[in-house]
């Protein structure tokens, strides 16, 4: 029987059960006796309680990206191609880690934001550490990259010995640490060299047990990576820290790293970081790089039932967190995983590429991530002034790619005017998200050089309207290219910012007179006949229709704000068919911004939603990054602003949740950022709204769509009653920090509340709450038979264990060996070497997902065979013993790879299990659920064979599996 709570069911007034209330002082938007109530309506809660922190998010959050992980079974391949690279992936928002090799050779690829080139202005790696443990020669290898805490952790077996490794980098400080632990089995020797960004033997020197490698980017900038082991006792010989791990002991390898960017002083710096660590305070900093995060991840969170999706958009804000933090140099193209010559200089690209990943800062209420941005644009403004002197203009004109301070690795326009003002784009929308007068302060004067220029170099017609000449929307088209629809888009936002700023600010009226005359009869967005459809088109004169992987013709629609579900009914059909002659779903320069514009304008949303799912899977690396031919970290974008804009949308000034949702899908979000400071809270199941909660950060009108339309709606400020709305477009005022719980009229504030805090409704039935079967008459059968689950771990060097068969075995057989009744599940196989290992599917659970919760046990008995009671299994064999029951959880994650452990403290993992079980016996297998997978569903239960480097066959039986 299913434990969840009932889902709010709209109460309408009059209906059976509910009460009319008194009408509120603020019903409806227009009008002057609005206004006024309006005025009253901020007036009486001004002096009320500031919303409580926000721990039902906190908890929400931290309870669903803890289901999510990054697994490789063998080392990444991608990682000095000069693009994104495939491997396991850590970082500060300065300096990344990126982990490449097996045990034997394991580099740490160092990259840091600052590390750009004095002489060619391009991204340089800083240096790599080498982990070597030659005596684990064909070791297993299986890798985790757990994002809720940041931190990869590495388990290499091989003959009875495993070494275990913890990798992170610091939140707080530019350290990277790796602790290293060696079970089983004798001694083994490990080296750990510091190396030069390509590899090679850098400047060394050594001083009270640490080793200092000094590294440089063509010379200039200079960096000092500083290393030492804590625990145990080391040598230091030449480039290289020598240990001999022993069994039981854990080893801390500490690095610092600092350049002279960041202080003169760098060489002692790096020494400092490391030079008095004790175990002690590495824990400490551990504590407090925990806290980091998870404070990161409180701040907002989505659930819904594709956990694809779902689970890229957590891995996306990961790396989001990796790659920028306030205070440091902004990451460029491929972020701060920089292992070798970084494709494009690996610079900042201005023509949408430095942008986008900035973006998906802003509605997931993750701005902090945005401060790094506007430094390099602002450092360049006295060089995008000589630009444009150069050329005749007035204000700035910027190039396709700049660097750090003023510089510049591509200097070329490529005929576009539009750079600056996309780069303007992340300013004016962080300003609009979140009215921050203060911030608009320090980009203010940037943004008027770009109105500068454009006021000077839009030019007018006869008609009264303003017309854009000669700026190509692709690089180098050639001239003419008249009103491109791209900066067409831009200049809207960017006067807009301006109007909006400086009414803000009470500065220069007499120019915003002209920047609102300007805003209003700029030249429409050109269109064109395309397929006997009205599509948008890239110019009025000149470039047409351009079908090369970009997506410029919808750019106007998203970044630049200029269509959408408030728009002109024509107007948003035509950028539908757009979107729909584009398709640029996955085109190399496209998804980071397509699926945003795909959703502003309620293209089909169950379209939008399959193919950010083909986003998240075929077009995503293990380590949770969307990855295209055309950039990096643009990418953090396409999952985060494309599933957002589906979820919540603001831009015109008008609040609507779920505004382009999929009918028959469930969904929910918490805290998500919408324009004018407002965190807004909601869920839908059964196509229907359950509530809507707003916080307001900086007070103001809050203007919303009806969620329940043609329906009153219960208000509640601070917890109190409020009265009933009613209307279609609803404008309420609103105090600073006061928080207004929303829901169809008569719904009580207790379920809300209650609403807020449990998870997303399943969408494919309800939950079950307990499972058991000792495959009996009357017990559960499984629903398959000798059936590999070949999303669930497939199958891999293992073959039919004899007479004939054709592949590995699970099925029930009666009258042989049981632990009660007189059935049990039977497994077998052959492992034939390599990455030998078999799953296979038993009991499928997901028309009622086994919910986990936080006490849930599993527990099963397990008789692996020797050649005492088969002969099917070598003498001598103990191959049967590395099989396990497994668990695949609705988000696609996997008990094997959770981290959790049984009563003994192995892993659960099949091949955790290998010679821990006792031949031709019953064992007793119990595994706590809850301390790794707490609050998963189980989708169905596998049992797994899994032991690289096996040969032979293998055979046992599976008795009375329960999880209660």
């Amino acid at each position: 029987m299913s434990t969840r709570l009932t889902r709010l069911r709209p109460v309408w007034p009059g209906a059976s059960g509910a009460t009319r209330r008194p009408r509120p002082v603020a019903l409806r938007s227009g009008g002057a006796a609005a206004a006024a109530l309006l005025v009253c309506a901020v007036l009486t809660v001004a002096g009320e309680r500031p919303a409580a922190a926000d721990s039902v998010t906190a908890t929400q959050a931290m309870r669903i990206v803890q289901q999510y992980q990054g697994v490789w079974g063998s080392p990444p391949t991608n990682l000095t191609s000069g693009g994104t690279v495939d491997a396991p992936l850590m970082g500060n928002g300065d300096v990344g880690v990126a982990v490449g090799g097996s045990i034997t050779n394991q580099a740490f690829y160092l990259g840091k934001n600052d590390f750009f080139s004095a002489s060619s202005h391009a991204i340089r790696p800083l240096g790599r550490i080498v982990l070597a443990v030659p005596g684990m020669s064909g070791a297993s290898y299986h890798v985790v990259q757990d994002i809720a805490h940041a931190a990869v952790q590495g388990t290499y077996t091989l003959s009875g010995s495993t070494i275990s490794t913890t990798s992170w980098v610091s939140a707080t400080e530019n350290l990277f640490v790796t602790s290293i632990a060696l079970s089983g089995g004798t001694t083994k020797a490990a080296t750990i060299s510091l190396q030069n960004g390509s590899g090679g033997a850098p400047g060394v020197s050594s001083s009270g047990g640490v080793l200092s490698a000094d590294v440089s980017a063509d010379g200039s900038p200079q960096a000092r990576v500083a290393a030492r082991i804590i625990g145990g006792t080391s040598t230091i010989s030449g480039n290289q820290i020598g240990v001999t791990l022993q069994p039981g002991v854990t080893y801390t390898f500490v690095a610092g790293i600092s350049s002279s960017i960041d202080t003169s002083s760098y060489q002692s710096a790096a020494v400092s970081l490391v030079s008095s660590l004790t175990q002690s305070t590495v824990n400490s900093l551990n504590s407090t790089h925990q806290g980091w995060w998870q404070s990161y991840w409180s701040r907002s969170y989505v659930e819904l039932p594709d956990k694809a999706v779902e689970r890229s958009w957590y891995g996306s804000l990961y790396l989001l967190g990796c790659v920028s933090r306030p205070g440091k140099y902004a990451p460029g193209l491929w972020g701060n995983w920089i292992t070798g010559a970084m494709n494009w200089n690996g610079d900042y690209h201005t023509n949408y590429n430095y942008e986008t990943p900035f973006y998906a800062a802003l509605s997931t209420n993750h701005v902090d991530q945005m401060a790094a941005y506007d430094q390099a644009v602002l450092d360049w403004m006295p060089a995008g002034q000589a630009l444009a002197a150069q050329n005749g203009f007035s204000g700035v004109l910027y190039p396709v790619g700049i660097s750090p301070k003023g510089t510049s690795a591509d200097t070329n326009l490529h005929n576009q005017k539009s750079n600056a003002a996309n780069l303007a784009s992340d300013m004016v929308m962080r300003y609009e998200y979140t009215r921050d007068t203060s911030y608009a302060g320090t980009v203010y004067p940037f943004l008027k050089q770009v109105g500068l220029f454009w006021q000077n170099y839009l030019t007018r017609d006869s008609s009264g309207t303003y017309n854009i000449t000669n700026d190509a929307p692709q690089e180098d088209n050639a001239y003419p290219q008249t009103n491109s629809i791209l900066s067409l888009g831009l200049v809207h936002l960017l006067f807009q910012g301006l109007i909006d700023i400086s009414t803000a600010l009470n500065q220069d009226p007499s120019t915003r007179a002209t920047w609102q005359d300007i805003n209003a009869h700029l030249a429409p967005l050109p269109t064109m006949t395309r397929n006997n459809q009205s599509v948008f088109r890239e110019t009025s004169v000149g470039t047409d229709w351009v079908n090369d992987g970009n997506d410029i013709a919808i750019q106007a629609v998203y970044p630049g704000s200029q269509v959408g579900l408030d728009s002109d009914p024509g107007l948003q059909q035509t950028a539908r068919n757009t979107v729909d002659q584009l398709a640029r779903w996955h085109g190399d320069n496209a998804p980071g911004t397509f699926y945003a514009a795909a959703a502003r304008v309620g293209y089909n949303p169950s379209t939008i939603l399959s193919n950010l799912d083909t986003e998240a899977t075929a077009n995503s690396y293990p380590n949770l990054a969307v990855h295209h031919g055309g950039g990096g970290i643009e990418n953090l974008n396409v999952v985060t602003s494309g599933l957002d804009e589906m979820l919540l949308q603001s831009f015109q000034n008008d609040v609507k949740v779920f505004p382009d949702w999929p009918a028959g899908t469930n969904g929910k979000f918490g805290d998500l950022l919408a324009y004018g400071d407002f965190l807004v809270s909601s869920s839908i199941a059964g196509n229907a709204v359950q509530y809507v909660r707003v916080v307001s950060q900086r007070g103001g009108n809050y203007t919303f769509t009806n969620p329940w339309p043609g329906h009153g709606i219960e208000l509640y400020r601070n917890g109190t009653d409020a009265g009933t709305l009613s209307g279609t477009k609803i404008t309420i005022g609103t105090a600073v920090n006061e928080t207004i719980d929303l829901a169809p009229a008569g719904t009580p504030l207790s379920a809300i509340q209650q609403e807020l805090s449990q998870p997303l409704g399943g969408g494919s039935g309800p939950t079950s709450s307990t499972f058991s079967s000792g495959f009996e008459s009357g017990n559960p059968q499984p629903t398959w038979t000798d059936t590999v689950d070949s999303t669930g771990g497939g199958v891999s060097a293992v073959t039919g264990l004899c007479c004939g068969l054709s592949g590995p075995e699970a099925s029930t057989r009666s009258g042989e060996t049981v632990h009660s009744g007189s059935s049990a599940l039977m497994y077998s196989g052959s492992a034939q070497g390599g990455s030998a290992h078999a799953y296979l599917k038993v009991f499928d659970l997901s028309a009622s997902p086994l919910a986990i919760g936080t006490s849930k046990t599993l527990s099963y008995w397990i008789y692996p065979q020797s050649n005492a009671t088969t002969p099917y299994v070598t003498a001598g064999s103990t191959n049967s013993t590395c099989a396990a029951v497994d668990l695949i959880f609705t988000d696609g994650s996997t008990l094997r790879d959770s981290g959790a452990t049984d009563q003994n403290g192995n892993l659960a993992h099949p091949a955790h299990q290998c010679g821990h079980l006792t031949l031709d016996a019953w064992n007793h297998v119990t595994i706590n659920l809850a301390a790794h997978d707490a609050d998963k569903q189980v989708n169905r239960i596998l049992i797994g064979y899994d032991q690289p480097g096996g040969s032979g066959g293998y055979r046992g039986y599976v008795d009375d599996i329960s999880i209660a």
